[in-house]
């Protein structure tokens, strides 16, 4: 079975909490002593680090600043282009959808830790994080960056129609509402910013498409690139099967990856994407579990989850599913 690499970071999401720390006066030597960084890290982009260093530079944040509102407060002070290509290809795309969706594909650039996906029905967006190690700060940073680079880009207020964390509230409900404008609720299954569905066509006003075409290319280039694990990457799958496995996971977020589901996100029918992967030699089974091994050795680098947080988070109809599952491996 084909194995992912371990859960890993680049120096992009150091140097956010470095721009941010003059303007909240936040002593950065104490924040990075005893973060196990490369020298490098802390001035240039892209470089690799370990995901360990990089939750250990923001927990130390947390701790050393002692504002149980870090996250938003990074949120609000990062100008445009502190993401780098991240910010450019967004405020690029045509549309919110359009940025959410590239933002999706392009997050692993800061670092891959956990599960984005974006699902839409009629009347509702849902744009999703499921990584059970995660920071909170990290988890309100997100959800902040996500609001308020929306109605930067677009010039529209966009509103939330409500916002979930799985972490407990850890500050006044104030800051919440003042920065998102809608109810918040904390101890959730994961962390989720609801829209209504026609938000997601709201135009971006600096949209480009030839623009958006070229730093596609050159952010696909800097995933290519190798990453902090000792072994070489793995071939990059190809194909029908690729496709799969990415709905998968998106599925896997939203916590039904049936086989209708996936097929459903991939505008096939079940038996046509039963024949392709067939003609591949694979089969949505044999996708799903290694998707889920995957996905299951991310989060057990990390912790000890619960079996029945493990099934939340992975898709499992009950804990005993997923002790079969680690008795397998």
């Amino acid at each position: 079975m084909r194995k992912e690499p371990a859960p890993a970071a680049f120096s992009d999401f150091i140097l956010l909490l470095i721009s941010a720390a003059p303007k909240l006066g936040l002593p950065l030597e104490a924040v990075l002593r005893g973060a196990a960084l490369p020298p490098a890290a802390l001035g240039q982009r892209g470089v690799p680090i370990p995901l360990s260093a990089a939750r250990y530079v923001w927990s130390s944040a947390e701790r050393v600043s002692g504002d149980p509102l870090l996250g938003l407060r990074v949120a609000e002070t990062l100008d445009v282009g502190t993401l780098d290509v991240l910010d450019y290809l967004s405020r690029s795309s045509a549309s919110f959808g359009d940025a959410l969706s590239r933002f999706i594909r392009f997050a692993p650039l800061l670092a891959d830790s956990g599960v984005l996906g974006l699902h839409a029905d009629s009347r509702h967006a849902r744009f999703r994080h499921v990584a059970p190690n995660s920071v909170p700060a990290v988890s309100e940073l997100l959800a902040g960056m996500t609001v308020l680079r929306a109605r930067a880009f677009s010039g529209e207020y966009l509103r939330p129609v409500a916002v979930r964390f799985r972490h407990r509230r850890r500050g006044g409900r104030g800051a919440y509402e003042r920065l998102f404008d809608a109810p918040v609720e904390f101890g959730a299954p994961c962390d989720e910013l609801v829209f209504r569905r026609e938000h997601l066509d709201v135009p971006f006003r600096a949209a480009d498409p030839r623009l958006c075409e070229i730093l596609e290319a050159f952010a696909q280039m800097r995933l290519q690139q190798p990453g902090p694990v000792d072994a070489p990457p793995p071939a990059a799958p190809s194909g029908f099967a690729a496709e799969v496995r990415h709905a998968l996971r998106e599925c896997i977020a939203e916590g039904n990856p049936n086989i209708d589901n996936v097929a459903e996100r991939m505008g096939v029918s079940p038996r046509t994407l039963q024949r392709q992967l067939r003609e591949q030699g694979t089969s949505h089974r044999a996708l799903l579990a290694e998707t889920r091994a995957a996905l299951m050795d991310r989060y057990l680098a990390g912790a000890s989850p619960s079996r029945h947080t493990l099934a939340a988070e992975l898709g499992y109809a009950s804990a005993r599913s997923v002790s079969r599952a680690l008795s397998r491996r």
